[in-house]
């Protein structure tokens, strides 16, 4: 036997499942900024000094709540919130990678960050820089902990490592949220550039 559709029941369904689609809020793409330094770089101290070396950021690594497309907020009693509306514009640790390049780009000597994609002289050091926390809170607070390590030589042998705590304030938005994290990225350039291009060696665990 065959059904007939139910007269007037089909255009009916359309007409909700386009509703219900104008209805959903739009998907918002948010990227990372680069953010200007208090003070103008300072020159190094000497063309063979270990200040004078290029760097390079050679790894991000983010943990793996952070890993994804979606925004991510941390919640009281151990609970994050994913946003469904609110995306990064890229993968977000290599978008961390390039700002904090271009940050550090601001705060160094002229031609002495490498960027990520270029190829580095066998003298650059490198950076590796570890987020352990990196998102707003319910508290309208941003918080970043990462440990960054600078490399020397050919084996790559760590020869200064810092651990950082930031934190800042944003706006109840996402794009306030993405500000002051941008804002927390210039903060920790300016806490890498201050060590490099003080000259300071050794390791601090």
């Amino acid at each position: 036997m065959t059904t007939r559709p139910i007269p007037g029941l089909i255009p009916a369904l359309l007409l909700l499942t386009l509703t219900a689609c104008a209805s959903s809020p739009p998907t918002r793409f948010f990227a990372l900024d680069p953010t200007s330094s208090g003070g103008a770089a300072a020159a190094p101290a000497g063309a063979e000094s270990d200040n004078a070396k290029p760097v390079k950021i050679d790894a991000v690594h983010i943990p793996p709540a952070l890993d994804r497309n979606s925004m991510v907020r941390g919640e009281s009693g151990n609970q994050l919130q994913i946003s469904s509306q609110d995306r990064w514009a890229g993968d977000l640790g290599e978008m961390i990678r390039r700002v904090l390049t271009q940050d550090l780009a601001s705060r160094l000597p002229g031609g002495m960050v490498i960027a990520p994609d270029s190829p580095a002289p066998p003298s650059a050091r490198g950076l590796v820089v570890d987020i352990l926390t990196f998102q707003p809170q319910g508290t309208g607070e941003v918080v970043l902990d990462a440990d960054w390590t600078l490399l020397e030589g050919t084996q790559s042998n760590p020869v200064l490592r810092r651990t950082v705590h930031l934190t800042g304030s944003a706006a109840s938005s996402a794009q306030g949220e993405a500000a002051a994290m941008s804002a927390l990225l210039g903060q920790l350039a300016d806490s890498i550039a201050g060590e490099i291009n003080g000259g300071s060696q050794g390791t601090e665990h």
